[in-house]
């Protein structure tokens, strides 16, 4: 079964909302598990390997997986094109440099970043691509030398937090199917930042998961989080991110300014929308207030 749509990131820009938004809508089927990156990573495994993600039925209108990692890689544009160039793609995008700190976070909480110095400016010197995935423009064109605009969806964090139902909607609505349905996780936050006390312990329980969902238990493991366990757990392992990572310095959001801007006054000119996120603009709030 091929999908008719793929949301393609960018990374820590809302996608796990998109799918919670999707996988429970009457008329859409989403793969399992959500980021199957074969457009990027694994795209030698073939189209069986991938096409057998999709387990849906006659009745779905709009089939389709996530997969942050399509929208920096540079040869997955072309390839889901090949692939299907009818499909509908779905760009979820914020403000860059909010972004670049949220990757930071991440790559603390999952252990790819380990310290001892958890400041933004150390875990940048290790990761060069908190700059790079912000270049939003920049992917954007390979995107659009592949896909006609009409089938591309640009949607905004900045309009997720302001009023999430109409986002959902228009995305209902680019993906054909009935704006109607009011989705559980509508105003549920996805992935929040924290740091692990113990490791160990959340690969256990990650592993758990992973488990549970391939024996088809995904039901039982939500059943699961919402009992005080899931609240146990958390109050255990997990202290909040902002905790231990500092706010960044001036001459940080200095330096990524310089490197961002130009990419985000593109944006704004390729989207034919004034976006909040340059210098300028935030010098002229920062006036106002």
């Amino acid at each position: 079964m091929k999908p008719t749509f793929i949301g393609i990131g960018a990374q820590k820009c809302a996608s796990s909302w998109l799918y919670r938004i999707l996988e429970d809508h009457p008329e859409a089927c989403l793969s399992e598990p959500k980021e199957l990156d074969f457009f990027s990573y694994f795209f030698h495994f073939g189209f069986q390997w991938y096409e057998d993600h999709f387990k849906c039925t006659a009745s779905a209108k709009a089939i389709g997986e996530i997969s942050p990692s399509y929208l920096h890689d540079y040869l997955a544009p072309k390839r889901a094109a090949d692939y299907e160039p009818r499909l509908k793609v779905i760009v979820s995008l914020r403000d860059p440099i909010e972004r670049a700190l949220s990757q930071h976070k991440h790559m603390i909480r999952i252990g790819f970043f380990k310290g001892p110095d958890f400041s933004f400016e150390a875990g940048l010197k290790a990761n060069p691509t908190y700059i790079e995935q912000g270049l939003y423009a920049k992917y954007l064109d390979l995107w659009l030398a592949s896909f006609p605009q009409e089938q591309l969806l640009i949607v905004f964090m900045d309009d997720i937090r302001a009023d999430a139902g109409a986002v959902a909607r228009q995305v209902y609505r680019f993906l054909g199917i009935s704006e109607d349905h009011q989705p559980a996780a509508l105003n549920v936050k996805a992935n929040p930042s924290y740091v692990v006390n113990h490791r160990a312990l959340d690969d256990f329980v990650i592993r758990c998961r992973g488990i549970a969902r391939g024996l088809g238990l995904r039901a039982v493991w939500k059943v699961l989080a919402r009992t005080p366990l899931r609240w146990f757990y958390e109050s255990l392992n997990r202290i909040e991110s902002d905790t231990v990572v500092p706010p960044l310095r001036p001459e940080t959001i200095d330096r990524l300014h310089q490197a961002l801007d130009v990419e985000t006054r593109r944006l704004a000119r390729m989207t034919g929308r004034e976006l909040p996120w340059t210098a300028d603009t935030r010098e002229s709030r920062g006036k106002s207030g």
